[in-house]
């Protein structure tokens, strides 16, 4: 069976000392979480994405970390199957008063037998 679930996130966040970019949804609860190349992906019940931090995220988007500072909104897609995850995060940054879109992809097993399906989490502004 297919799961498709779309859901916007509440609030994203940048760690300028550490470098991590964080989005999440406030007051779901946490079920489990998931590392694929240095991005954790918290779950909530039902196997959705609760939550996303990308480490060493200016390196992975290949700007500095002052542009991280100057997000305009971020798009999360897992696309699940039985056997694989694949991760694809874009980053729209306003640089020099243009939107200036930057994208990341990831991929790893999926060890914790989440639905094959499409999910989704989406931010702009928050």
């Amino acid at each position: 069976m297919a799961v498709n679930q779309i859901h916007t996130a509440d609030t994203i966040d940048y760690d300028y000392e550490n470098d991590s970019l964080f989005l999440f949804t406030k007051g779901a609860e946490h079920k489990h979480s998931l590392v694929i190349d240095n991005i954790i992906i918290d779950f909530g019940e039902g196997n959705y994405i609760k939550g996303v931090e990308i480490q060493n995220a200016s390196k992975r988007f290949g700007v500095s970390k002052y542009a991280l500072t100057k997000y305009r909104r971020i798009n999360v897609n897992l696309n699940v199957s039985s056997e694989k995850l694949e991760l694809n995060i874009t980053l729209t940054l306003e640089i020099r008063n243009k939107n200036l879109p930057k994208a990341i992809t990831a991929a790893d097993i999926n060890e914790f037998n989440i639905p094959s399906g499409t999910m989704a989490m989406s931010c702009g502004m928050c």
